[in-house]
C-alpha cells in the first residue's frame, strides 16, 4: 500500500502527464484523504472546503463528487472568508487556503485549540505560519510539504504511509 501510494503521488506529480497545477493539487487533496483518520467521520463522508469553487482545485473536485473515499462520498463546500478557524473546524475535514489567505486566516485563530481538520495550503510561508500542510509547485511538480509539530497538536491521525511521501518544513 505505501508503494503504490508514492507511485500514485509521483505519477501526479510528474510533467508528462502535462496536468494543471490545480489539477495536481486535487489529485493530492483527494489522496490525502486516504491517509488520515478524522474524529468526525460518518456516515454522511469527508467533508472538503474551499474559499473558491469556480477555479482551482475546489472547482476539479467539485466537478467530481461521485469520488469515493474509503466507500464514503466526497463533499465539497464553499466557505466564507470570515468563517473562524473553529467553525471551519466544524464543518470541514479539509480546508484548502489559496495563495496567502491561509496566511490572513492563521493570524486570528487560537494555536493551542486543536481542531478536527487538516489545513493544507500552496506556499510554505503558510507552514512557517503554523500550519499543517502545503502543496508547493517546485518547477514542473507539486511537493507535500508537512509541519509534524503542528499535524500532532490535533485531533485527526495521519498514517505513516502519507508521512512517507511528504517532506518536512520546518525541519
Amino acid at each position: 500500500m505505501k508503494y503504490w501510494l508514492a507511485l500514485a503521488l509521483t505519477m501526479c506529480s510528474s510533467g508528462v502527464m502535462a496536468k494543471t497545477p490545480e489539477q495536481i493539487r486535487s489529485a493530492f487533496l483527494y489522496q490525502m484523504a486516504n491517509f488520515i483518520e478524522f474524529p468526525a467521520m460518518d456516515e454522511a463522508g469527508i467533508r472538503f472546503c474551499f474559499y473558491d469553487l469556480k477555479s482551482g482545485p475546489g472547482a476539479i473536485l467539485n466537478k467530481n463528487k461521485s469520488l469515493k473515499i474509503k466507500g464514503l462520498p466526497i463533499l465539497i463546500q464553499k466557505v466564507e472568508k470570515n468563517t473562524a478557524i473553529k467553525e471551519l473546524s466544524e464543518q470541514c475535514d479539509i480546508t484548502y487556503f489559496d495563495g496567502a489567505l491561509g496566511n490572513d486566516i492563521l493570524s486570528s485563530y487560537n494555536k493551542s485549540t486543536p481542531l478536527d481538520m487538516l489545513m493544507v495550503s500552496d506556499n510554505l510561508s503558510f507552514l512557517d505560519n503554523e500550519g499543517m500542510a502545503a502543496l508547493v509547485q517546485e518547477g514542473n511538480k507539486i511537493r507535500l510539504y508537512v509541519n509534524k509539530q503542528q499535524i500532532a497538536k490535533h485531533n485527526f491521525k495521519v498514517l505513516s504511509r502519507l508521512l512517507a511521501v511528504a517532506k518536512f518544513h520546518p525541519n
